[in-house]
C-alpha cells in the first residue's frame, strides 16, 4: 500500500511540475533562513556554558552617575570581588583580570630570543583564576600554573607564534624588556564560545602595582578590573546583590557613593548577549535584540512558506476532485485519502529540505558577512542540528499538508462528481487573511528597512562640528613613533598638497572616550569627565572654532604641562560659563595642582551620533595613537605614496598604514549598516514568498471564476475590464495588510530611534515607497492568472453548463 501511495504521489507531482516547484521553492526558502538562523542563534546563546561551574559564576559591573549621566560598566574596583569572599558566606571564590596598559594606547611588548611582538591580549590576574575558570591545559597543571608570582599561562596560538610546536614549559618570557616570565601552562583550544578574550594570563601583585602606579589591594581607584565570584550552588543572585548596597557604603568613598555608584552581578552566560556599558567589554558582545529579528523573521519566513503551500494545495483542489470523489467510490476512506495527501506534502517537503541544505551551505559565507558571526558549514553535521532540521522538515511538511489533506479527503462524492465542491465557503476566507498576515509581515520589514536607511543617511551627513574630508588619519599606536613625529610633521607640511598635521589619542566621533577622574575649580567632589589627549594644530586642522581663550601654541611651553581646553558643554557643565579662562584642573590623582583651563572650543561631537555632545576635556598628548594630516582636494595617490616614503624613512621597521576620516565614520555605524542589510535581505525574501502565496489565491481565484468570467465576456465584458475585477480583489488585501503594518511599523520604528541623539521622524516617505512598491509586486504577481482567466474563451469555459 506504501508504495501504491508513493507512486500516486510522484505521479501527481509530475503531472504539476510548475505547482510542484512553486512549492519546493518557497519550503527550501524558508527551511533554509530557518536553519541558517537556528545555527546562529545557538551560537549566540551557546556563550561561556562550557565551564562545569557556569551557572554559578557571576562578573561584578559597576554603575555610577557621571556628572548627571547614567554609566555603567563591566568591571569593577580591584579589591571589591576579594571583599565579597570575605563578607558574604554565599561567595566562595573570587578572580579579577587586568588588561595590560588599559589606561594607554601603549601595547605591551613580549618577546623571546630574537621574537618580539606587541600583544593586545595580555592580563594579570590572580592566582585563583584557573579555579574559577577550568580551562583544558595541552601543557601544565591548572592547579599550579599561577600559584608562583612572575608565571605567565599562554592559549595555544600564542604559543605557537613565540615557541612554535615545543613545550615552552619553563621558557621565559620579556614583558617591555624588563620583568622576566615564567611559562607555567599552555591551554588547549576552548572547549566553547567565551567572552573571556585573552592570550596570556600572567600573575604577579608586584608588576600589577608598577603598571598601575598604586597598591591595588587596599584602594577602591579606577574601574579597570574584570572582576568575577562564585558562589554557593543554589545561592540567589538577588539575594546577593540586595546586599550590595551596604557593601558599597562600607568600602566606596564619597566620589562614588555620592554618585549613585551600585554594583550588579550577571551570571557569564548572560555576559555576550545582554550587556550594554559605557565603555568597552573585554571582548565584542552579540545583540539580544539581533538574536530576536533574526529568530522572528526565520520563523516567519518558514511560517510563509507553509502558508502558501497550503494555499497552492487548496488552490489544486479543484483540479483533483474527481480523483478524490473516484477513489472514494472505489473505496478509498478518508484517513487513506489524509494519508495520501499528507504523503505527498512530507514528500515535497523532504526534497525542499534537501535543497535547503544545499542553499545553507551556499550561503553561509554572505550570512557571516551579514550577521557579523562564524556560522561553519561543518555544524550542519552536529546531532542536535541534524534532529533540528530532521524535526523541521517534517514538521513543516504536516503543518503544510494538514489542512488541504483534511479539507480534499472530506469531499462528498456526489457532490464531487457533479462539480459542486467548486462553490466557495466562507471558510475559505482563512486563505485571504493568512495572504494578509503575509503582506503585513512584508510591509513592516520594508518600512522598517526604508526608515533604517534614512536614518543612516541622515548620519551619514550630519554636520559633527569638525572637518571629516581630506583627512587622512595613520594609526601609530605601538610604533615608538612619537619620537619622530616632530621631522615627519616638518616634512608633511612642507609637502604642497598638505595643510595641515596634527595627533591625537582618540577615533574622533568613532568610539565613546574613556572617563577621568580630576578635581575642578568651585566643585568640591572630585568630577569623572571624558577626556582625549591632542598635539598643535588640533584645531586648525580638525576646522575647530575656539569660543574662548586659545588652543595649543607651540609657542607657550607651558602649554604641553600645564594647559587643559574644555568645549562648552564642561564650560556649562562645571558653571564655569563665560568665565572659563584660568580655571584650575588638577588631573588624575597625583596631577599638577597648577595646570589650568587656556580655552573653550565650540562643541562638537567627539563620540559617535547615538550621544549627545557632553563635557569634554582636551590635554596636550604625543603622537602615540593617531596621527590625521589634513589634505587639499584632489586626487590624493601621489599625496599618499609621499606620506608612505617619509614613514618607511624615519619608523623602517614598522608597516605603514593609513585609513581616511569620513570611510572610518560611516564604518562606525556598522551595526546598523548589518541591521540595514539584514532586513533588505529577508524583507526580499519574505515578499518573494509572500508572492508565492499571492500567486496560489490568484490561481485559486482565477480557477474559481472562470465561468463567471465566461458569463460575463457573453454579456458584453471588455477583457481590461476583467482584469481591473481581479485586481480589485487582491488591491484590497494589501490596503488590509498596509492599514495593519503601518501602526506597528511606526512603533518599532520609533522604538529603534529612541537610541539615537541625533535622529530623523518618520516621515510619509518610507510608507509611501513600501505601499507602492508591495502594490507593484503583488499586481505583477496576479497579472499572468487574471490576464489568463480574462482571455479565456467562454465557449470552452461553459461547455459543461
Amino acid at each position: 500500500m506504501l508504495s501504491n501511495y508513493l507512486r500516486i504521489a510522484l505521479r501527481s507531482l509530475s503531472k504539476n511540475k510548475a505547482y510542484t516547484i512553486i512549492n519546493i521553492t518557497g519550503l527550501a526558502i524558508g527551511l533554509a533562513c530557518f536553519v541558517l538562523i537556528a545555527i546562529y542563534i545557538r551560537n549566540e546563546v551557546g556563550y561561556d556554558r562550557f565551564y562545569s561551574n557556569a551557572e554559578n559564576i557571576y562578573r561584578v559591573n559597576t554603575h555610577v552617575d557621571v556628572n548627571g549621566i547614567s554609566n555603567n560598566y563591566p568591571a569593577a574596583h580591584y579589591p571589591a570581588c576579594f571583599d565579597m569572599v570575605k563578607d558574604y558566606p554565599e561567595v566562595v571564590n573570587a578572580t579579577a583580570m587586568y588588561r595590560a596598559f588599559y589606561l594607554s594606547s601603549v601595547l605591551p611588548k613580549i618577546k623571546y630570543g630574537d621574537i618580539e611582538f606587541e600583544e593586545s591580549k595580555f592580563y594579570i590576574a590572580d592566582s585563583s583564576f584557573f579555579k574559577v575558570f577550568d580551562f583544558d591545559f595541552k601543557y601544565g597543571n591548572p592547579r599550579e600554573a599561577l600559584k608562583n608570582s612572575y608565571s605567565v599561562v599562554l592559549t595555544e596560538n600564542a604559543a605557537k607564534k613565540y615557541f612554535g610546536d615545543e613545550n615552552p614549559i619553563g621558557r621565559i618570557i620579556q614583558f617591555q624588556d624588563t620583568t622576566a616570565l615564567k611559562v607555567t601552562g599552555v591551554l588547549k583550544p576552548f572547549r566553547g564560545r567565551t567572552h573571556l578574550d585573552f592570550d596570556f594570563i600572567a600573575q604577579s601583585k608586584l608588576l600589577l602595582n608598577q603598571i598601575v602606579g598604586r597598591n591595588v589591594d587596599n584602594q577602591y581607584v579606577g574601574l579597570w578590573y574584570f572582576s568575577y565570584v562564585v558562589m554557593q550552588p543554589g545561592s540567589s543572585p538577588a539575594g546577593l546583590m540586595d546586599k550590595l548596597p551596604a557593601f558599597v557604603k562600607k568600602y566606596y568613598p564619597p566620589r562614588y557613593t555620592e554618585n549613585n555608584a551600585s554594583l550588579t552581578v550577571q551570571n557569564i552566560r548572560d555576559i555576550h548577549l545582554h550587556s550594554d556599558f559605557s565603555t568597552a567589554d573585554m571582548s565584542v558582545n552579540g545583540n539580544i535584540e539581533y538574536v530576536y529579528t533574526l529568530g522572528s523573521i526565520g520563523i516567519l519566513v518558514l511560517i510563509i512558506a507553509c502558508i502558501n503551500f497550503m494555499n497552492l494545495s487548496i488552490a489544486r483542489f479543484s483540479n483533483r476532485g474527481k480523483e478524490v470523489g473516484v477513489r472514494k467510490v472505489m473505496g478509498a476512506e478518508k484517513k487513506n485519502l489524509v494519508v495520501q495527501f499528507l504523503g505527498e506534502s512530507v514528500i515535497i517537503s523532504t526534497i525542499a529540505g534537501i535543497i535547503s541544505i544545499g542553499v545553507v551551505i551556499l550561503f553561509i559565507p554572505i550570512f557571516n558577512e551579514l550577521a557579523s558571526t562564524s556560522v561553519k558549514a561543518t555544524q550542519l553535521l552536529d546531532p542536535l542540528n541534524i534532529m533540528i532540521i530532521v524535526g523541521v522538515v517534517l514538521l513543516s511538511g504536516v503543518m503544510a499538508g494538514i489542512y488541504p489533506s483534511f479539507v480534499m479527503a472530506g469531499f462528498q462524492p456526489v457532490l464531487v462528481l457533479k462539480g459542486l465542491h467548486k462553490k466557495v465557503s466562507g471558510k475559505l476566507d482563512l486563505r485571504k487573511a493568512l495572504v494578509i498576515a503575509q503582506f503585513t509581515v512584508s510591509c513592516i520589514l520594508l518600512i522598517s528597512t526604508f526608515v533604517i536607511s534614512q536614518q543612516l543617511s541622515f548620519m551619514r551627513g550630519k554636520n559633527m562640528g569638525f572637518d571629516k574630508e581630506q583627512m587622512i588619519v595613520l594609526p601609530v599606536g605601538g610604533t615608538g613613533f612619537f619620537a619622530n613625529y616632530a621631522s615627519f610633521k616638518t616634512r608633511i607640511e612642507a609637502m604642497s598638497e598638505v595643510i595641515s598635521v596634527t595627533n591625537l589619542s582618540h577615533d574622533m566621533g568613532q568610539k565613546a572616550l574613556p572617563y577621568f577622574p580630576m578635581k575642578v575649580e568651585g566643585k568640591e567632589d572630585e568630577q569623572m569627565l571624558p577626556t582625549m589627549y591632542v598635539g598643535h594644530d588640533f584645531v586648525k586642522t580638525f576646522g575647530l572654532e575656539m569660543v574662548q581663550g586659545r588652543s595649543f601654541d607651540i609657542e607657550h611651553r607651558t602649554d604641553s604641562t600645564l594647559g587643559f581646553v574644555i568645549n562648552e558643554s564642561a564650560a556649562r557643565s562645571l558653571g564655569w560659563g563665560n568665565d572659563a579662562i584660568g580655571r584650575k584642573i588638577t588631573f588624575g590623582v597625583n596631577g599638577n595642582p597648577d595646570s589650568q583651563v587656556i580655552g573653550v572650543v565650540k562643541d562638537f561631537n567627539f563620540d559617535p551620533l547615538r550621544s549627545q555632545v557632553g563635557p569634554l576635556v582636551i590635554g596636550f598628548g604625543f603622537a602615540t595613537v593617531n596621527v590625521v594630516i589634513k589634505v587639499r582636494p584632489g586626487d590624493h595617490k601621489n599625496t599618499i605614496e609621499a606620506i608612505r616614503q617619509t614613514w618607511n624613512e624615519l619608523v623602517p621597521n614598522k608597516p605603514f598604514a593609513y585609513s581616511f576620516l569620513d570611510e572610518a565614520l560611516t564604518d562606525t555605524y556598522r551595526a546598523e549598516e548589518q541591521l540595514a542589510e539584514i532586513f533588505t535581505y529577508f524583507c526580499g525574501l519574505a515578499i518573494f514568498v509572500a508572492s508565492l502565496g499571492l500567486f496560489a489565491l490568484a490561481s485559486f481565484s482565477a480557477e474559481r471564476r472562470l465561468k463567471e468570467f465566461g458569463v460575463r465576456k457573453v454579456l458584453g465584458a471588455s477583457e481590461p475590464g476583467l482584469i481591473m475585477l481581479m485586481y480589485k480583489e487582491f488591491i484590497v488585501l494589501i490596503a488590509v495588510s498596509f492599514l495593519i503594518a503601518s501602526p506597528l511599523s511606526w512603533y518599532f520604528s520609533n522604538e529603534w530611534l529612541s537610541s539615537f541623539a541625533y535622529r530623523i521622524n518618520v516621515g510619509l516617505s518610507a510608507y509611501g515607497l513600501s505601499i507602492a512598491l508591495i502594490t507593484f509586486v503583488a499586481l505583477a504577481t496576479v497579472g499572468y492568472h487574471s490576464i489568463r482567466a480574462a482571455r479565456s474563451n467562454p465557449v470552452n469555459v461553459l461547455r459543461s453548463e
